[in-house]
């Protein structure tokens, strides 16, 4: 099997004003809205990379019982990328042939073969469509909706105060060491460095000061941030973690979201493996907090006829291309051009809160209300 390509169509020509530009944006108009930019992102959320490693009574049998055993478990990675903890009892259990169904193609990278070992990194590639249509069918709900990536403030409290790049920082350390994971919520460690030591300190994240929180996003590109607040009660015994942390999307002017959770040292459980603990069990709340907003309701259906101010072409196709990356949007139709602005019907899964969470992933504004919604990119909101 092999994966599929989707190329990207080549755009030119000249940019023109009058009834020659119109020409030109109808053109481009003209091919398929949303396929180009959406096949870019289903290949993204729906391609794992999994490790192999097997051992059988000689190579090219340890190389097949490396790639089955790599198939399902990037079935399961996808699964529980898509899916809320909650439902995954009831989720299709994997076998060859529901595999060969969903699986289009796979990538070897860094073999290493002995006389019955074999070693490598495999790249599968689910088809969106068969995989959509198994939960579907299951009665699973699912999001597909990739977060913007999430930037970690992690302050440790304790009586003496609040830290956040000062040292020492075990909650921040320890989110340092977190493993990466390919979920729906790309996570950053931030690098503590001046300018990040400029832009916001603890007093501020402990208290959500609006200001420094943009002034951090914007540091790391328009990034959501998660103020992830721990205290570590060293004189309880056994010990307990209490984690309150809030995820702020300051550039998008979505409500915060906000979690609580403690956690108990299990009999000889380290204080590094409770603080780990508490790392895995706050970017789960993460996960699951953004799965739940985002879940694809197939059942509800909406079209919502949109303004969208477009100054030239190469600002036109930005939007497009933008709009066509999304999952709980089913298509976008041109109805109108008009001289600096065109106006779109967008038929969407889910309701209006939803599309608009998802579109300010990609870093577009939905603003206004019926019968006039005004759809722009996100430094261009403001003038609307």
């Amino acid at each position: 099997m092999r994966s599929t390509s989707y190329p990207h169509p080549e755009r030119s020509g000249a940019q023109s004003k009058g009834a020659r530009w119109r020409c030109i944006v109808l053109l481009a108009l003209s091919a398929l809205l949303v396929q180009p930019a959406r096949a870019a992102n289903e290949r993204d959320v729906f391609t794992v990379a999994v490790p192999v490693d097997a051992t059988a009574t000689n190579a090219n049998a340890a190389r097949d019982a490396a790639r089955s055993d790599g198939q399902r478990r990037a079935y399961q990675v996808l699964l529980d990328r898509l899916t809320l903890a909650a439902d995954r009892g009831r989720l299709p259990q994997a076998n060859d042939a529901l595999l060969n169904e969903l699986v289009s193609g796979f990538e070897v990278a860094k073999e290493r073969v002995s006389g019955v070992r074999y070693l490598a990194e495999y790249t599968f590639h689910f088809r969106s469509d068969a995989v959509r249509r198994l939960l579907r069918d299951a009665g699973v709900p699912f999001a597909e909706t990739r977060s913007k990536p999430v930037v970690v403030l992690a302050v440790s409290q304790a009586d003496t105060g609040a830290v956040l790049w000062e040292e020492p920082n075990p909650w921040r350390d320890a989110w340092a060491k977190r493993p990466p994971r390919s979920g729906l919520v790309p996570l950053v460690v931030p690098y503590g460095d001046l300018e990040d030591l400029q832009a916001i300190d603890a007093d501020g994240a402990q208290h959500g000061d609006v200001e420094r929180l943009q002034a951090i996003s914007q540091r790391y590109g328009g990034a959501d941030i998660l103020v992830s607040m721990a205290k570590l009660a060293i004189a309880a015994d056994p010990h307990v973690l209490a984690v309150s942390s809030t995820r702020f999307s300051v550039a998008s002017g979505i409500a915060p979201q906000q979690w609580d959770k403690s956690y108990t040292a299990a009999a000889g459980e380290s204080d590094g493996d409770l603080l780990a603990d508490g790392v895995t069990g706050t970017a789960q709340q993460l996960e699951d907090g953004w799965k739940a907003a985002n879940m694809l309701d197939f059942r509800h259906t909406g079209t919502m006829s949109v303004r969208v101010p477009v100054e030239d072409l190469k600002g036109w196709i930005a939007i497009r291309d933008r709009l066509a990356g999304i999952p709980a949007i089913q298509r976008s139709d041109l109805i109108a051009l008009g001289r600096g602005e065109a106006r779109l019907a967008i038929h969407y899964y889910g309701d209006p809160e939803q599309l608009r969470l998802a579109l300010a992933q990609r870093d577009l504004a939905l603003t206004g209300s019926d019968p006039d919604w005004v759809l722009a990119r996100r430094q261009a909101a403001s003038s609307n």
